[in-house]
């Protein structure tokens, strides 16, 4: 795969990635293949018996490659309602419309689409606990990228499709929110991008799925 991958949302495993207009596809692919390799890393580490905080390690991979990450804040998860639209009012009240209106976008088409559906959750779900992120993304000057990272861990008591779009409480436990605006300069990123990019390829093209928007 040699052209780029670029659409404006996409699935990558266990995020949904987003982005608001006027973003080039440069940047677009530069974060897809980006948060896609901090995604397979830290999955990876886990899965091998690293304990510790799952964010903060993903955190720490993308500060590795150039993203200016600050400490994430936690919230507590709000009650009632779908697990998507709590998600999205949580974005929309913290970074506002911007970063709300694509990712509100790409939920509705990824609830629509089976395949793309069925490989996030299956990334997600997972017995000893399920980890997932939403990622939209708006232009902040020539080379850089605003990403507001949504990230939810918790437990579900039994299995159940389209787990986003359920409203049944009683299906989630132990459940936490997290947030952090992160900022990456693209210019910075470029010592690292062909490396990133083949690492991604080579692991996980089967875990990126395009959204039609």
């Amino acid at each position: 795969m040699t052209e780029l991958f670029a659409p404006p949302a996409a699935v990558v495993g266990g995020s949904v990635v987003s982005f608001a207009s006027g973003l080039p596809a440069s940047h677009r692919e530069d974060v897809y293949m980006s948060t896609a390799f901090a995604q397979n890393a830290t999955r990876a580490a886990f899965e091998a018996g690293l304990s510790g905080e799952w964010f903060e390690y993903y955190c720490n991979q993308l500060r590795f490659l150039g993203w200016d990450v600050p400490r994430p804040q936690a919230f507590v998860p709000e009650q009632g309602g779908v697990m998507a639209g709590q998600a999205i009012n949580r974005i929309s009240t913290r970074l506002g419309a911007d970063f709300a209106w694509p990712m509100s976008r790409a939920l509705k088409q990824m609830e629509r689409n089976a395949s793309a559906s069925e490989l996030f959750d299956s990334t997600v779900l997972r017995a000893q606990g399920s980890i997932f992120q939403l990622i939209p993304c708006v232009m902040n000057g020539p080379n850089r990228v605003d990403m507001g990272v949504y990230h939810r861990q918790f437990k579900l008591e039994r299995k159940a499709s389209g787990f986003l779009f359920l409203d049944d409480q009683s299906l989630i436990s132990n459940s936490l929110e997290q947030m952090a605006l992160i900022s990456f300069n693209t210019l910075h990123y470029g010592t690292f991008r062909e490396k990133v990019k083949k690492s991604v390829l080579t692991q996980s093209l089967k875990y990126l799925s395009e959204l039609e928007l």
